[in-house]
Parts: C-alpha cells; structure tokens; sequence
C-alpha cells in the first residue's frame, strides 16, 4: 500500500503529460502548418477570433499545453500553479463544447481537440476532459510545492518561453492580408462547352426533309444562371453543368473519388465540365492525375485560401455538382454527406431526365 501512495501519483503526473503532450502533437497532425491552420479555421475563427489574432492565438494554446505537459514533470509551483492552470484549461474547454452541443442541437463531427489525429466528437471530448480534471484533482492533493523560497519562477517562464519560440519556428506565420485569387494558375484541360453535356441529343432530334438532313436542336432545360460563392476563385464555374471537386492530391479518399467520376463518366451521357480544387501540393498533381487515369482541369490553392473558397466547416474530399451557378448537390467528408459513386450516377441521370422532357 506505501508503494502505491508513493508511485500512483508519478504514474499520474506522466500520464498527464502524456495526454497534454499528445493533445499538442495531434494538432500539428499531418503536417504543423496544414494542421494548425485547419485549427484555426475551423475552431477559432467560427468562435469569433479575429483572422489576424486567431494564428497567434492558436500558437500560444499550443506551447501552452506542451508546456503543461512538462510542467507537470518538474516540482516547481505544481500545486500552486501548474495543476490549476492544466485544470482551467480543460475546465475552459469544455464549457466551449458544451455551449456548442447546446447551439448546434447536436454532438456530430470532430470537435478537434486531438486535430485529424483523433477525431472525436464533443461529447466524447467533454467526458474525456472531465477524467482528466478529476486525476488533476486528485493529483492536487497528493502533492506539495517545493519548499518556500525554494519555488524557481524562471523555470515555469521559460519553459513556457521555449514553447512559444518552438511553436512558432515549426510553423512560421504569414503577413495577415486579404487572399486574392489569381485565374492565370488554372489549368485547363478539357474544353468547356456546356452544349456537350448530352452526346445523344442531337441523335435524337433529327428529322429528314426529303434528300437534305435537317438538324433541329431544342432548347436544352438549364436553370436560370445564378453567382455561386466560388466564382470569385474559379473562373468560369458558374457556366453550364460543372463538377467542381475539392481534393488534397496525396488523399487516398480524395484519389478514390477521382477515379470513381473517371469511371462513372466514361459510361454516361451527361458530362459535365470537371474541375478540381487542389489544397495545396503542386508537385504532387501530376502524380494525382497519374492515379486516377485521366487528367481535369485544375488549379492549386494554398491553405487557408482553399478552406476559404471550400468552407471552413468542410473537409475533403468535396465535390459539388454545379449548373450555371446553382448547386444541385455539395458533398463532402465522410459520413452521410460523403461523396459516392452511386450519388453520382443517380445525379446525373436525374439530369438526363430533366434534359429529355
């Protein structure tokens, strides 16, 4: 029993560590730069962060739990600092949650509190928060600062000091201006006709005037042309029927949706025009289009334009179904709003319908 009084609380402090540790590293995952800016996108700025003050502020919640997770292996000011703050910042964090399960109606999604590492919802974040408050607490009493006079406060600042500087080393922060989007990076491949949507609609139409063909062509149904919200980025995607897909090249998910609208319009009579929305990765194009069997127009976005134009809330891969600025369907991530190749056929046979009426 002495054994477990003396070593519980070691085996706690480093599992506390651990957990602050891992929580920081989750959200430079994949990569520092792509993950922190996802954070802020999608966390920090929906919270009402200024654009400007949200990358600063996301660098210090970082360096602020890599040093707690030192923190709680060293003995200065444990008790009388170090826990409290480990406790105010899980406290703080799931009274965020838990207003925005009130707000939302619902506990769905990753609330990112382990980044893309581990996603979990807020729900489950706020229970995993509430164990960990509990083992600070107990940890609280169990012990002691050093003893007084003997308290260090350099340490504690510089810890935290090397934190904040390898924080924003790893992830160096952009002059805070307004994104333009430059039309000369599109790529095109694929011509952009919208009368080539229907191949057998002209087939069906002729009629025969003694020795000459007549070709009569209807007048194809499309919606009234509207402005969609992505036509400041992408020239030209409110004309005709588009596919405009959102896709990371180096996403497995995202090649497996390129190569199921190769697939699915190889073997239909509406083709639209497609063009695909790369997050960032130039170099990594050509192998995409490798992969997927056949090449789109395209263009490359940095980061935070490409959360911008796609949505902040939305995550790859996306693809939205387009005709003359009207979005017909806007899928995206996983789950029930995900992207398959079945969605797909039935689309566009629901156009073929609509086209032949």
């Amino acid at each position: 029993m002495e054994k477990v009084k003396k070593y519980l609380p070691w085996v706690v402090r480093i599992l506390l560590s651990g957990f602050f540790f891992l929580s920081a590293v989750a959200k430079l995952y994949p990569s520092p730069v792509l993950a922190i800016t996802s954070f802020e996108m999608k966390q920090l700025l929906p919270l009402g962060f200024d654009e400007c003050f949200a990358p600063f502020f996301s660098r210090y919640v970082i360096a602020a739990e890599i040093a707690l997770g030192i923190g709680l292996l060293q003995p200065h000011f444990l008790k009388s600092i170090v826990i409290p703050a480990a406790t105010l910042m899980l406290g703080v964090f799931s009274i965020h949650l838990a207003i925005e399960i009130m707000n939302t109606g619902g506990n769905s999604g990753n609330c990112g509190c382990f980044g893309e590492l581990i996603p979990m919802t807020p729900l489950q974040s706020i229970f995993k928060n509430i164990a960990s408050i509990g083992l600070l607490i107990y940890l609280y009493f169990q012990v002691k600062d050093k003893e007084k006079g003997q308290n260090n406060p350099w340490i504690l600042s510089s810890i935290f000091a090397f934190s904040s500087l390898f924080m924003f080393g790893l992830t160096p922060m952009e002059s805070c201006k307004k994104d333009t989007f430059n039309s000369s990076k599109v790529v095109i491949i694929e011509s952009d006709n919208p009368e080539d949507i229907l191949l057998n609609q002209i087939k069906e139409d002729t009629v025969i005037q003694g020795k000459d063909t007549s070709i009569v062509v209807k007048k194809l149904y499309e919606p009234a042309h509207v402005v969609s919200q992505f036509s400041t980025a992408i020239p030209k995607i409110d004309k005709g029927l588009k596919l405009l897909c959102f896709f990371s090249p180096t996403c497995d998910h995202c090649q497996g949706a390129g190569k199921d609208i190769v697939s699915v319009l190889a073997k239909s009579n509406v083709k639209p025009t497609v063009h695909i929305a790369f997050q960032e990765e130039p170099e990594e194009v050509a192998n995409f289009f490798k992969i997927i069997g056949r090449k789109f127009n395209h263009q490359v976005f940095e980061i935070r334009p490409f959360m911008k134009v796609f949505g902040s809330s939305n995550d790859v891969p996306g693809v939205v179904l387009m005709w003359n600025g009207n979005i017909i369907k806007f899928y995206q991530g996983s789950g029930d709003a995900a992207f398959s190749k079945d969605k797909l056929v039935k689309d566009l046979k629901d156009i073929e319908k609509k086209l032949k009426q």
